[in-house]
């Protein structure tokens, strides 16, 4: 019998993009008729997307009999982005524009916007859409954001971590969320060395949500998560000067609580390899939500953390 995945029916939308190359696709995938429409998309930071590309076929592994629902996956919203590895595609330069900031898009604007103007009826036809996100290319992170009447999904994720969602304009959720879908933002994963662990995380929440949606039929239910910490205060921490980033805390701190005065990672001078800045967690128990795992060259301004502390 074939998996859900194999059962996929394509479809390309042609997005117009360069002289050499006028179009690029936008391909998503689509399997069963009737039931809850669900809606999986990755990929709308082009820096984020492979491993919750990975995801959806690892979820999508089991035999199309026990497929309930219909499912939509949309791996890669942002290609260029993506093959850029870049947050942003760079065709709208001067000005880049955030694709997750311009919907429901406009199909006379920019590239992006154009993009966004594709994505935006596919969106729409869902009852219920899991934007996908993550640490990306230079970061790993570990959590979810919830949002009111969606609390169920943000639950289901099972992520270290959990936030109350701020109401972005223009992004693919609050787009989502205005035409009365539910909706769950997962910044869960990213380039480590833990990258499979995540991914796997990633799937299992994936497929607890779709099991208690009615869409996935499971003969054993999906194990229960531990609890997510509810966190608020959300905080970035960045660089006061470039050079170079060795970390102290690698992946394993990630979706951890940290004593105060734990040291995060220092920055170093390009040239003479003076310590120039030290990171330190600064609260009695700082909830790490997003770190950088690998020594790199940062520059001054870089993001470095982003960390909060447990809700009252």
């Amino acid at each position: 019998m074939k998996s859900i995945f194999e059962s996929l029916t394509w479809h390309e939308i042609q997005v117009t993009s360069h002289a050499a190359s006028r179009h690029i696709p936008l391909a998503y995938g689509e399997v069963g008729t009737v039931g809850t429409r669900i809606t999986l998309v990755a990929g709308t930071h082009g820096d984020e997307g492979p491993w919750s590309a990975l995801a959806m076929k690892l979820l999508l592994r089991h035999p199309i009999s026990n497929l309930k629902g219909r499912i939509r996956i949309i791996p890669t919203a942002n290609a260029l982005a993506a093959e850029a590895n870049t947050r942003n595609s760079s065709i709208d330069s001067p000005n880049s524009v955030d694709l997750d900031s311009c919907f429901p898009g406009n199909p006379q604007g920019s590239h992006t916007e154009r993009l966004a103007a594709h994505l935006a009826p596919l969106i729409a036809d869902s009852d219920v859409v899991i934007d996908l996100h993550g640490g990306g290319s230079w970061c790993v992170n570990a959590f979810v954001k919830r949002f009111e009447g969606s609390e169920e999904l943000a639950t289901a994720m099972g992520a270290p971590f959990i936030s109350n969602a701020p109401n972005k304009p223009g992004g693919l959720t609050t787009y989502a969320r205005s035409l009365g879908i539910k909706v769950v933002n997962v910044e869960v994963g990213g380039r480590s060395g833990a990258e499979m662990f995540w991914c796997n995380q990633i799937v299992s929440g994936m497929e607890r949500a779709l099991y208690q949606m009615g869409v996935l039929a499971l003969d054993t239910p999906p194990a229960t998560p531990e609890p997510s910490m509810d966190v608020a205060g959300i905080e970035v921490m960045r660089a006061q000067v470039g050079g170079i980033f060795v970390p102290t805390v690698r992946e394993e701190g990630v979706g951890k609580l940290l004593p105060a005065g734990t040291e995060l990672g220092k920055i170093l001078d390009l040239h003479t390899l003076e310590e120039l800045q030290v990171f330190a967690a600064p609260h009695p128990q700082t909830a790490m939500l997003l770190l950088r795992p690998q020594m790199c060259v940062v520059e001054g301004s870089a993001l470095m953390y982003v960390i909060a502390k447990p809700a009252q």
